[in-house]
């Protein structure tokens, strides 16, 4: 008989209509959004008004800082901050978000799963040259950040960038187009430091597409160049895939002093020694200082001592703790002038077990869980904010929870004639039964049933006839379906506790496959190990999330089979037909669709017409198993962080909301 999980006490009805109250009663997310705005990008650079100052002339600052400026450590905010910073005021951050002019003062202390940095921070720092104040949707608009602003020819292949005259890295340097002159000529077209140019900046978003050109024009303006339209590059620039300024601007005065163009080796040498490495490879002292493509370094050791344009800065890492501290050049400051971010510092903490994590969150050891709880916890939640001592928020997440892979390359024949007929996985996909699933994990509320790029039907009827159509219709001793050769046949599912929820539904999953006759296993293990071994294209099966709920956004791609389910078609792809193996014409019609999608505007006729093909070609297919879209789950602040979203919020308000971490602040 098929097990079905237990849904215990979390799951009670009395409960569950409790947490709905509390949800409901609670301060909601903000207003509605601005009237949208036009899809295309600004004709001419727009002058962005210089900050408003304060009511005595000047600037607003920490007083932190002021007592360093008085001690003569810092010269005066107004020397610090760029001509014409970027004001954050309603809005302008993240769309929808009530906020008020903050306090001074305080850390934010924060746990982190990992020694090797934290997803929240680093939202929270990455600072994009061009901003979507409406994160993935954009017709809300995409205007300036790090870059004052920006402009595109008609055709979509020179994108001309203004960057904030007076701008400063953190250590007080001027930043100009020599540190984008350096980023492209030295260390983006330097072999040895980047032997494969970054895809996402060649023609067309395509590892074929010739690399982007740059065009200095003066000391704060410069041009990138695409010899084809790649109407996704503001998307690129803005928000998707989280890219970041570091791949256009790093701080030439502090990393020359590792770059042999620039520093003797003679110089180098002494460093170099410190980590063992040769003098015929000066480029991994480089590579071992510099930031690299995002800024993820800057949440973990590997960070400290770097310049950057962050709101907060690296000081120490110690023992699983790291400390940062306000940057004293950072360029935003509030409608009021007032310098951003209000919260002087970061304190975060490795915590591996989550739910130790979630209860020393709970007992006020840490203002803010993020994406580190399930829907299992929200009956704790709802109690500990009806006694106020914290506040609740249950935001849209921006991926799906969980989806299920083949991987239909694993280098076994049966497997690939099995897995390679669609009929197979229309049959597993008609074995899932969704409306249980919703209902165990997702309390029938916090999720819908997939629609975009899955059929939810379910129908073990239909799933045993397609089995046995397509030639599995014999079975073996234990009463198994035999492949259509007669050979044994199952599947293997490897899964890392990526969630709480990941290895239950898998186990879920698997007897639901059973029941139609098709041997499944679920074995958990360590995430990174197997997925070393994804890559290496050792595994039958896993399950991770994709970004689904934010493929209109053009700038994840993890519908294509390097996610997980085709490795090998992914490699034959990328090697333009060297390597790997060629895939069949549906996966072909896939790359295409978002070929297609990456040259296209956002927004556009051609564009929709893209997504809408991949979409379609998922449908077709069934090249993974998506449970639920649209789910939500539950995370809480303490009650003295201010200026964040609570209840129910049907935005894109999960881990986004970190974007705005700048205009948080303590209510002391």
């Amino acid at each position: 008989m098929r097990k079905v999980l237990p849904t215990h006490q979390l799951w009670r009805i009395v409960t569950f209509l409790l947490i709905i109250a509390v949800m409901t009663s609670a301060c909601g997310g903000g207003a509605s959004a601005p009237a949208a705005v036009e899809a295309d990008a600004p004709a001419a650079p727009a002058v962005q008004e210089a900050a408003p100052a304060t009511a005595d002339g000047a600037y607003g600052e920490s007083p932190l800082l002021a007592d360093r400026v008085a001690a003569g450590e810092l010269p005066p905010l107004e020397e610090r901050l760029p001509i014409e910073p970027y004001v954050a005021g309603k809005d302008e951050l993240v769309v929808g978000l009530e906020i008020q002019t903050g306090e001074y003062g305080g850390t934010i202390r924060l746990p982190s799963d990992s020694p090797s940095g934290d997803p929240h921070i680093y939202i929270a720092m990455n600072e994009p040259l061009i901003w979507a104040p409406g994160a993935f949707e954009y017709d809300l608009g995409i205007h300036g950040n790090v870059a004052r602003d920006w402009e595109v020819n008609e055709d979509d292949t020179v994108f001309t960038i203004y960057l904030r005259r007076g701008l400063k890295w953190s250590d007080g340097v001027p930043v100009t187009t020599e540190d984008v002159r350096f980023s492209y000529e030295d260390v983006l077209l330097n072999e040895e430091i980047t032997p494969v140019f970054p895809t996402w900046l060649r023609a067309g978003n395509r590892g074929s597409g010739t690399p982007m050109q740059i065009e200095i024009v003066d000391d704060y303006t410069f041009k990138i160049i695409f010899d084809e339209p790649y109407g996704s590059f503001p998307a690129q620039l803005a928000i998707a895939g989280w890219h970041s300024y570091a791949e256009f601007l790093r701080p030439k005065h502090y990393l020359s002093q590792f770059h042999i163009k620039y520093t003797p080796l003679e110089e180098l040498q002494p460093l170099m020694a410190e980590e063992s490495i040769t003098d015929d490879q000066w480029f991994n002292l480089f590579n071992d200082r510099q930031l690299g493509p995002n800024l993820w370094k800057l949440t973990n050791e590997g960070g400290l001592g770097h310049p950057s344009l962050t709101p907060w800065i690296m000081t120490k890492a110690e023992s699983g703790v790291f400390t940062f501290e306000r940057n004293p050049y950072y360029f935003k400051v509030d409608a009021a002038g007032n310098q951003l971010p209000y919260i002087d510092g970061i304190l975060s903490e490795v915590v591996q077990d989550r739910e130790t994590m979630f209860a020393r969150a709970l007992m006020g050891e840490f203002d803010y869980i993020g994406e580190r709880s399930s829907l299992k916890n929200l009956p704790l939640m709802a109690e500990a904010e009806q006694q106020g001592r914290v506040k609740v928020l249950l935001p849209r997440m921006h991926r799906t929870p969980i989806d299920f892979k083949l991987n239909l390359t694993y280098d076994d024949p049966v497997w690939r004639e099995v897995t390679g007929d669609v009929r197979f996985r229309q049959a597993l996909n008609y074995a899932i039964n969704r409306p249980e699933i919703l209902k165990t994990f997702y309390l029938d509320q916090f999720a819908v049933l997939p629609k975009e790029t899955t059929n939810p039907e379910y129908s073990q009827a239909k799933a045993n006839q397609l089995l046995d159509e397509m030639g599995m219709d014999q079975r073996d001793a234990e009463g198994y379906r035999l492949a259509p050769g007669g050979e044994p046949f199952s599947i293997l599912f490897e899964l890392g506790a990526l969630s709480q929820d990941h290895i239950p539904m898998g186990e879920l999953i698997a007897e639901y496959w059973k029941a139609v006759g098709v041997n499944t296993a679920v074995k958990a293990g360590d995430w990174t190990l197997i997925n070393q071994r994804v890559q290496a294209n050792e595994v039958q099966a896993t399950g991770v999330w994709a970004h689904e709920d934010i493929w209109p956004s053009a700038g994840w791609d993890d519908y294509l089979p390097h996610n997980q389910w085709g490795i090998e078609w992914s490699t034959w792809y990328v090697s333009a037909g060297a390597n790997g193996v060629e895939p069949p014409q549906a996966v072909k019609d896939l790359y295409e669709a978002h070929n297609n999608f990456m040259v296209a505007r956002i927004g556009s006729p051609e564009s929709q017409a893209a997504l809408a093909a991949i979409y379609q070609n998922y449908l077709d297919n069934v090249w993974v198993f998506s449970p639920v879209e649209e789910s939500r789950y539950p995370t809480f602040f303490t009650p003295k962080i201010m200026n964040v979203p609570t209840g129910l919020s049907n935005e894109f308000k999960g881990i986004v909301i970190n974007y705005s971490m700048e205009q948080w602040y303590i209510d002391q």
